[in-house]
């Protein structure tokens, strides 16, 4: 989509020049924040605008201006559109892509997965398979499935967080209604597979979040009124 793109290349000029924001705007909705910025016209009224650093750095900033002002004519171009929607990046907003993040928990579970004994690995948020190794066949998922209820329900003395051990399988709960599964062939070293898993449950509990979707942003509240005082 759109969007996507506008915000990736956004993400991409903010991140090569250390930004504080970049923004698409129109010709009547260009802030005034105080902040040094440089306005560059992307042509049909609108602008990118990009508070810069005050600190130097080693990057050619006017080069980064170019190929993004480029880019983004180029994709209006593309969508035919006359104008680009518009959209700001902060270093609060430029969180990594679902895709990357998808990648990299799918990673994880193949690292899982090549443990010895091990012929696949879960993640999985509630009931909701997050990733997997690899695709599960029909045997898979229903033990996937049975595994997480299991470790979701199972509490460990003084923790809110659980175990299953069996012959064939471990699984894990951890974070908000997180759980790892582990597919193994008997007999498998438990405390080996406990503590990878624990590994990796450290790595997820950064990832998963980046998963949930952005919170609306809050209403605005005005100050209450202070009440009369009484004479």
């Amino acid at each position: 989509m759109i969007d996507d793109e506008v915000r990736e290349i956004l993400r991409e000029l903010m991140t090569e020049i250390g930004a504080t924001s970049v923004r698409i705007l129109g010709e009547d909705s260009q802030p005034r924040t105080g902040v040094p910025a440089r306005t560059l016209a992307l042509g049909g009224g609108e602008f990118l605008s990009v508070e810069v650093p005050t600190r130097s750095t080693n990057t050619d900033v006017e080069a980064a201006f170019e190929r993004s002002t480029r880019q983004l004519r180029a994709v209006r171009r593309r969508y035919e559109v006359s104008r680009l929607p518009e959209i700001t990046i902060t270093p609060a907003t430029a969180q990594p892509e679902t895709g990357r993040v998808m990648a990299t928990i799918e990673k994880y579970m193949q690292a899982l997965a090549q443990v010895d004994r091990a012929s696949n690995a879960f993640v999985i948020r509630g009931t909701t398979l997050v990733a997997a190794a690899r695709a599960p066949d029909e045997q898979e998922s229903s033990r996937w499935q049975f595994l997480a209820r299991r470790a979701l329900a199972t509490k460990d003395p003084g923790s809110s967080h659980g175990e299953v051990v069996d012959p064939d399988a471990y699984a894990m709960s951890f974070w908000y209604d997180a759980a790892l599964v582990v597919l193994l062939a008997e007999p498998y070293a438990t405390d080996f597979i406990r503590h990878r898993c624990r590994q990796v449950a450290r790595e997820l509990c950064n990832l998963l979040p980046m998963l949930e979707p952005d919170p609306d942003a809050p209403a605005a509240i005005g100050p209450r009124p202070r009440r009369p005082t009484q004479p």
